[in-house]
């Protein structure tokens, strides 16, 4: 199975055929566990910053001393390109980052590394969040929020595709176990998803669930069990009384 890489840049703007990539992280994980495999992060130096967005400036941190020992382009897309060669590229919004990589390597007259035409978004897997009202927004910091992912300060490379992966790994694991219950016969599929709403329930009245919170899980369950018998007798006296 192909790796995953994911992605992000940091630009001097909006427009990739007038800005530039400015800062690049890609992490590389295994597309089943997604356990990192290899990481690359470099400063790029800018050439024309005379076109570049003081806002995009701004917004992710560019010092002229700090970029002062960054990496030219050109070197940088070669160190990336067998980190990407082959692989599926992720992150969040990755085809914003994609456009501007492909740009750059364009630019350059660099062969590309042949990435899977497939991409995963964390914008996207976090859709069924927004559209429940979970979020106001799609923007990595909002999916973060809800997700309790703190990876970090916001807008930069590093940081941003580290959040990007641990969003990834809580939103697909849901998924999962979505796809096992699709999988089952309708009326163990029924049983299954009742018993999963229920344990949501009962987390906001009992939980969070914890093996160390000194709570003796057996024996509160069996009672819950034998109250659960005796409801069911109640109801089956009241039903058999009916005329």
């Amino acid at each position: 199975m192909k790796p995953i890489v994911f992605l992000d840049l940091e630009t001097t703007g909006l427009d990739p055929n007038v800005h530039e990539i400015i800062e690049v992280a890609a992490i590389q994980v295994d597309a089943r566990s997604l356990t990192e495999l290899d990481v690359l992060h470099l400063r790029i130096k800018p050439e024309r910053l005379g076109v570049a967005s003081v806002h995009a400036l701004n917004m992710n941190g560019f010092d002229i001393e700090l970029w002062e020992d960054a990496s030219f382009i050109g070197a940088a897309l070669m160190q990336l390109f067998p980190l990407l060669d082959g692989a599926m590229l992720a992150g969040h919004n990755v085809n914003f980052d994609r456009t501007f990589l492909d740009a750059a390597y364009k630019q350059l007259s660099i062969q590309p590394p042949k990435l899977d035409h497939h991409t995963l978004d964390t914008a996207s897997l976090a859709w069924p969040l927004y559209s429940a009202g979970e979020i106001d927004s799609l923007s990595l910091a909002s999916v973060c929020k809800a997700l309790n992912v703190d990876g970090g300060p916001p807008h930069r490379a590093l940081s941003d595709a580290r959040r990007s992966l641990d969003c990834a790994r809580r939103l697909l694991g849901p998924l999962h176990i979505a796809a096992d219950i699709a999988m089952l016969h309708p009326d163990e599929s029924r049983i299954v998803s009742t018993i999963v709403k229920r344990i949501g329930a009962a987390e906001g009245e009992y939980g969070p669930w914890s093996v160390h919170d000194g709570r003796d899980y057996p024996e509160e369950a069996f009672a819950e069990i034998v109250d659960g018998m005796a409801y069911l007798a109640a109801e089956l006296v009241r039903l058999g009384s009916r005329p």
